[in-house]
């Protein structure tokens, strides 16, 4: 079955988006933003710092509401006044040779509000379609009047093509193409970060799809230690079962082993019986022809007698027989 992650390095890299958003939250308490571009040969780095006071209760708060500048100060703005301490924007780079330039400015709240005022540039990012969802991006936003009012003050930078905005002695022009990188810097943020939010729901929606495995696995591991224990108590039963019909074997072959020393020897009684009953019956033949003998000598014996009783009898005088006298009538006187 397809996992929703197709490899290690795709987990890996979720994990990595998740855990580089919760450190660019963590940290714009020390930087809220920075930005380094290479123009051609020159290395130029924008810094923007916003140190927050020390003493203030470090408050982040989810924005949800209308995106309205009314509602967006209603909620943000009295955290925002009281937890900034200062903010100070710097620019260095090679501009117009080897040696390195910096331009630094440092504004208080009042000096900025009052020379880019905080609703009209709030509603001036709105209408270019900017969203703000929490104090950390209301924060960020108006850093950028800073920045903006360090590029006002150095035309310099303005001809350098500093932050890849085209050179130009026009500061409408300047400040509207400013303000429209702005715009589009943001857009990518908001998509990496919208990005890394989709990256952090996979990623908790995988955790949940592991918990579950790891119970499968678990209730699976559990049935096979039962199905295992069975299993043994199956072959421990057969065990002795083999054992004990070992041992029948081996006492049937012990028994067939007496009753084959038996039948021999009862074979070989038979055979000397059948030698003794063939001696009796030779003896009871001859005996038979001997009876045969003596009873035809016997019988020549009676025969003779009787040969010479006839022969006597045909001898001897024959005597006369007396005469027979009429017997009278019956019923005479």
């Amino acid at each position: 079955m397809k996992s929703i992650f197709h490899g290690r390095k795709t987990l890996a890299r979720l994990t990595l988006f998740a855990t580089l958003g919760l450190a660019i939250f963590w940290s714009v308490s020390l930087y809220l933003s920075a930005h380094g571009h290479e123009i051609g040969a020159s290395n130029m780095q924008l810094r923007e710092h916003i140190e927050l006071d020390a003493k203030a209760p470090s408050v982040y708060k989810k924005y949800t509401g209308p995106q309205n500048v009314q509602e967006l100060m209603k909620a943000l703005d009295a955290d925002y006044n009281q937890s900034l301490a200062k903010t100070s924007v710097s620019v260095s780079g090679k501009f117009t040779g080897p040696k390195t330039t910096t331009y630094s400015s440092a504004f208080t709240i009042s000096e900025i509000d009052a020379r880019y005022p905080r609703a009209e540039w709030l509603q001036l990012l709105l209408d270019k379609g900017i969203t703000i969802d929490d104090s950390f991006e209301y924060a960020s936003m108006l850093s950028k009047r800073y920045t903006l009012a360090l590029l006002e003050d150095n035309p310099d930078l303005q001809q350098s093509g500093f932050l890849g905005i085209p050179p130009t002695d026009d500061w409408e022009t300047y400040k509207a193409a400013y303000i429209d990188k702005l715009v589009k810097d943001h857009t990518k943020i908001q998509a990496s970060v919208e990005q890394i939010e989709r990256g952090k729901k996979t990623v908790e929606r995988a955790k949940v799809r592991i918990e579950q495995r790891k119970e499968h696995a678990k209730l699976a591991i559990e049935r096979s230690k039962e199905a295992i224990e069975r299993a043994n108590a199956q072959l421990e039963r057969g065990t002795e079962q083999l054992k004990h019909a070992k041992a029948q074997i081996e006492q049937r072959k012990k028994n067939a082993k007496l009753a084959i020393e038996r039948s021999k020897d009862a074979v070989e009684r038979a055979k000397a019986q059948i030698q003794h009953s063939k001696a009796q019956i030779e003896r009871a033949m001859t005996q038979l022809e001997r009876a045969k003998k003596e009873l035809n000598l016997q019988q020549l014996v009676d025969l003779g007698k009787q040969i010479e009783d006839i022969q006597e009898t045909l001898t001897a005088p024959k005597k006369p027989t007396p005469s027979q006298e009429p017997a009278p009538p019956q019923g005479s006187n």
